[in-house]
């Protein structure tokens, strides 16, 4: 928000607000680097914040406990109705595996990846207690909630997990400026597609019906349905080419879907992203824009 006016006087802060200049994960790394500065042991870890790991316990109380139960462990009275014997399930707090992160495979997530869900919601089939939640998501959206909030919870979240306040420098993954989207780019893309055995989960046409799809469980041994890729709207972490780079690159972690960030090199991933967006009918007026 940049800095406050001096009381009683016309004369404002040097600090410029920066809201609209940098994104929330830019902020962050500002943040982070600022530590650097400080003698803080590590980013954003949960000790040297009590006031906002207090306040963001009674936030928990009320809008997360019942998914994610007393202690975080994804065990709430209501987890077990969200997706009935089936995965997706509320995410346990306490294990090392976050699916939607802009960090390399294995690690823990940013706070920015922490408020980006929080903010946006995750989006998958549930069951009856799924009914009437927007833009079909098994999480909410709490876009609502006061930015600070927001963020006073994702500290009592990270309080839980002792590998938030072990970790000391945090690595996130680089995405290039998107190239063009061209018609040999996409071509491209679909040989990677078959060479990278995508159709064996999400099938030829991207509808998640490959001869391997039925047969997908999670690491909780739970049956896990393979993404429809002809419905960018329902992507978990978002569908933009940025998004899919992202997640092509850290994998979903827990998930049989695997990270390409050490067997595809960028421009490589580039093709295959533009690829997947071709699946979807925008991605396809968008591709044939793209030849004209």
């Amino acid at each position: 928000e940049g800095g406050q006016s001096a009381p009683f006087t016309s004369k404002g802060s040097a600090m410029p607000p920066w809201k609209g200049e940098l994104s929330v994960q830019d902020r962050w790394a500002v943040m982070a680097y600022q530590h650097t500065f400080s003698g803080h042991q590590g980013p954003h870890v949960p000790w040297e914040h009590p006031e906002s790991v207090l306040v963001g316990r009674d936030i928990y109380v009320m809008a997360c406990l019942p998914c994610h139960g007393v202690d975080g462990k994804g065990d709430g009275s209501v987890a077990a109705m969200l997706s009935p014997r089936r995965a997706p399930q509320p995410r346990d707090f306490t294990s090392a595996e976050f699916k939607l992160r802009s960090t390399p495979s294995g690690q823990l997530p940013t706070t920015a990846d922490l408020f980006r869900t929080v903010t946006e919601g995750i989006r998958g089939p549930g069951g009856v207690m799924t009914i009437g939640l927007r833009g079909y998501r098994i999480m909410p959206s709490f876009r609502h909630m006061p930015e600070a909030q927001r963020l006073e919870v994702i500290e009592y979240v990270k309080s839980l997990n002792r590998r938030f306040w072990e970790r000391g420098e945090v690595k996130i993954v680089s995405v290039p400026t998107p190239p063009p989207a061209t018609p040999e780019r996409i071509a491209r893309g679909k040989q990677l597609y078959a060479d990278a055995e995508c159709l064996a989960c999400h099938g030829e046409r991207g509808r998640g019906d490959g001869p391997s799809a039925q047969t997908l469980k999670d690491n909780r041994e739970l049956p896990i349905a393979a993404t429809d890729l002809t419905r960018p709207e329902r992507f978990k972490s978002g569908s933009r080419p940025e998004d899919v780079y992202r997640t092509l690159v850290t994998g979903l972690a827990g998930t049989p879907m695997p990270s390409y960030g050490d067997s595809l090199e960028p421009d490589q991933t580039w093709d295959l992203v533009y690829y997947v967006q071709s699946l979807s009918r925008d991605g396809r007026r968008a591709a044939g824009a793209a030849a004209q």
